[in-house]
């Protein structure tokens, strides 16, 4: 009967209260979503927007790379200017958030499944460590399509540093998505 009782007072009193009246003290997996502050300030500065707009789109990473005039200077001409309908918000959707999570084992650690962790995590480390949010394949995976396929490495080479339309990363995204995905190969890492 007292283990019944104990059992209700886990899943009906919070973990401070249960500490609390057994004398305990709080274990870091009982306080984890209790003591992280999930507070974040989304950014709007111009080299932030340009940042966030590589992260989302993963043909304009593999295209410019981090150089925000590039990216700035695509999203006047293409989306301001022009007809294509991308954003360039730092606003990361449940999607991009989970992507973002799924992709880095730091923020894992850091965030748990905590989607609003993620996005802190992003905010607060990842954008200045120029990390993708994109959903796969973006760049990792891109790289890990080049390396796990011979007749791609000799079609596109293997400088995944290199940036431009014309360099491997992009045409490696072309190729996943004109054929790749359709011959059902592999990106993962």
């Amino acid at each position: 009967m007292l283990a019944g009782v104990g059992l209700l007072s886990v899943c009906c009193i919070s973990s401070s209260l249960l500490a609390g009246a057994m004398g305990g003290e709080k274990t870091t997996e009982e306080t984890a979503s209790d003591s992280v502050d999930e507070s974040f300030t989304i950014p709007t500065d111009e080299a932030s927007l340009n940042e966030c707009y590589g992260a989302r789109y993963v043909d304009l990473r593999a295209a410019f790379g981090t150089d925000g005039a590039a990216l700035k200077n695509h999203y006047t001409t293409y989306t301001t200017n022009g007809s294509e309908n991308r954003n360039n918000s730092c606003t990361l959707s449940d999607e991009e958030a989970q992507c973002y999570l799924d992709r880095y084992e730091d923020v894992k650690t850091f965030a748990g499944t905590n989607l609003k962790l993620a996005r802190k995590h992003y905010y607060e480390t990842g954008i200045s460590k120029n990390r993708d949010f994109a959903c796969p394949p973006a760049i990792k995976e891109l790289e890990c399509y080049g390396d796990r396929y011979s007749d791609l490495q000799s079609a596109f080479g293997t400088d995944y540093d290199a940036r431009g339309t014309d360099k491997t990363l992009y045409k490696l995204n072309q190729h996943w998505h004109g054929y790749g995905k359709k011959e059902e190969r592999d990106f993962s890492c």
